[in-house]
């Protein structure tokens, strides 16, 4: 009898170990934010739609977080699956992500107010909503602004700040404030402030985005005022910092 209790005790001990072992393992499988994140911007710029796919199944999780930045981060997924989206006429697809991204980014403004990144970020989804018509897009385009409002007020040099602010004047209609020159400025800007440093490390959650893209729409405006060699030196800053973007390539004929 008390050599059985005596097995049944190494037992119970040898599979205490074994589950202790395991669990720094199972934390480090899980997802990191910043690499989640990064993962999402490279696929993002190579056009790769599965891997965004694959990564948002990843996140997915997060959309229920009570963290601002887990949020951010499911947000931030969501929004480049939109962009992906839209770039491939896929508006049943683009306007789901919108919607998850605008909802999560809602719920990481909720959880930290006074985070701009996460205001710009639901400014862009709820403009890129707005983009796709329909009944919704007065309201998207509005919510957008307001969003946009508030991202100003907390940090209106923030580099990702001011390329979503130079989106809403560059696709928004002229009856409701559209301007692209005045986008074209406000890429501009951007596209300094970045290069000026003012990006720091990335934005919430580390996710350092928004440069290559800032110097992509520099190469945009310049190219349709007529001046080809301003849109070609902007186009090869923007594939200098993303080498693997393919907007970038396109528009200098990689």
């Amino acid at each position: 009898m008390m050599d059985r209790i005596l097995a049944r005790t190494a037992a119970l001990a040898v599979l205490g170990v074994l589950v202790a072992s395991a669990a720094p393992t199972a934390r480090a499988q899980a997802p990191d934010r910043a690499t989640l994140g990064a993962q999402a911007q490279a696929a993002y710029l190579a056009g790769d739609a599965a891997a965004i796919g694959r990564l948002e199944a990843t996140a997915r999780p997060w959309a229920k977080s009570a963290d601002a930045l887990e949020l951010y981060t499911y947000a931030f997924v969501q929004f480049r699956a939109q962009q992906l989206a839209i770039a491939a006429k896929r508006e049943g697809p683009s306007k789901a992500a919108g919607e998850a991204c605008v909802a999560a980014a809602e719920a990481a403004v909720k959880a930290d107010p006074k985070s701009a990144d996460a205001h710009a970020l639901q400014s862009a989804c709820y403009g890129y909503l707005a983009n796709l018509g329909g009944m919704a897009a007065i309201r998207n385009g509005s919510r957008s602004g307001k969003s946009m409002e508030a991202a100003l007020a907390l940090q209106p040099r923030n580099p990702r700040v001011m390329l979503v602010d130079g989106f809403g004047y560059y696709f928004r209609p002229k009856f409701v404030g559209g301007d692209t020159g005045k986008g074209c400025a406000r890429f501009r800007e951007a596209a300094a402030a970045f290069d000026a440093g003012a990006g720091g490390r990335g934005g919430a959650g580390g996710i350092d985005w928004g440069a290559a893209e800032a110097h992509l729409w520099v190469g945009r405006c310049a190219r349709d005022a007529g001046d080809a060699a301003a849109a070609r030196k902007a186009f090869e800053r923007a594939l200098a910092l993303a080498p693997d973007f393919v907007a970038a390539k396109r528009a200098v004929g990689r």
